[in-house]
């Protein structure tokens, strides 16, 4: 039987290769059976991994989190100096500069409204006292279609993962106006086990931890965009299950649900009410 490894959808989006190289490193030297498996979207994802199908997954911070509640999942690895932010985003060219200059109706694209990056970016839109229920949202599935919906004019303003800003071109970046932008350094993508590979945590923290030092481990690395891996601390995940708590919980939950027009899928508000019923 083969151990089934996936990445969250914006990675495997940008360098599939990589981490089909990825795959056959860890494999190879962990001596066990791991199969890679890509998805073009963060729901197929997500529903593969919460069916259970999954032992290896690098995940976003907020799937992280529900892994690790839901599924006894461990986080054992994140990327090296390297945290999720989000650039709020419009079309340089549409005369939309600040929020001052948002319109009564306010076009928003978004990845998903269930990843980190859109808790954020509402986070950024409160703070600027921006009230939700002007919000309109569309969806796009990745955070290259968030681009490419400013670029078309379909949206006033988007949530930009910082990681897509930077890599994107020249040309695509001069296309945006960053309105405002988090500076949190708190939010991180990392490696998850299931408690299928627990017996193997040890080993396989030790091998993303050394990469750098390992010739094909520090080639690897670049390809996939990363300088090294280090360990995340029970503190940090107890920090971002805080978050993501207090963002679909509570308070939020309802105040989101009932003062605007957002088209909220229910299961992005489990966590609060199974908390809610105990």
């Amino acid at each position: 039987m083969s151990y089934q490894f996936t990445v969250d959808p914006n990675y495997s989006g940008k360098n599939l290769p990589g981490w089909y190289l990825m795959n056959t490193y860890l494999q190879r030297r962990l001596g066990l059976p791991l199969r890679f498996t890509p998805f073009s979207t963060f729901d197929e994802a997500r529903t593969a991994v919460m069916a259970g199908d999954f032992d290896l997954v690098y995940a976003n911070p907020f799937d992280a989190v529900q892994y690790i509640q839901r599924l006894g999942f461990q986080s054992l690895a994140k990327p090296a100096e390297h945290f999720d932010e989000v650039l709020l985003a419009s079309n340089a060219d549409g005369g939309l500069r600040d929020y001052a200059g948002l319109p009564a109706e306010i076009r928003v694209a978004s990845a998903s409204d269930k990843t980190l990056i859109h808790m954020v970016g509402l986070f950024l839109l409160d703070k600027a006292e921006i009230d939700r229920a002007r919000l309109r949202f569309e969806y796009t599935g990745s955070y290259q279609g968030v681009i490419k919906a400013l670029i078309q004019g379909k949206a006033d303003i988007g949530f930009v993962f910082n990681e897509v800003y930077d890599a994107a071109s020249d040309v695509i970046r001069r296309r945006l106006h960053a309105i405002d932008r988090s500076d949190d350094a708190f939010a991180f993508h990392s490696f998850c086990i299931s408690p299928r590979l627990s017996e193997h945590a040890e080993a396989i923290r030790g091998l993303l931890l050394g990469m750098q030092a390992d010739e094909a481990g520090a080639r690897l690395l670049e390809d996939i965009g990363f300088k090294g891996f280090e360990a995340v601390s029970q503190e940090e995940i107890e920090c971002l299950s805080t978050l993501a708590e207090e963002y679909v919980s509570g308070h939020e939950a309802i105040d989101l649900a009932s003062t605007s027009s957002i088209a909220l899928d229910a299961s992005a508000f489990v966590i609060a009410r199974e908390d809610e019923a105990v």
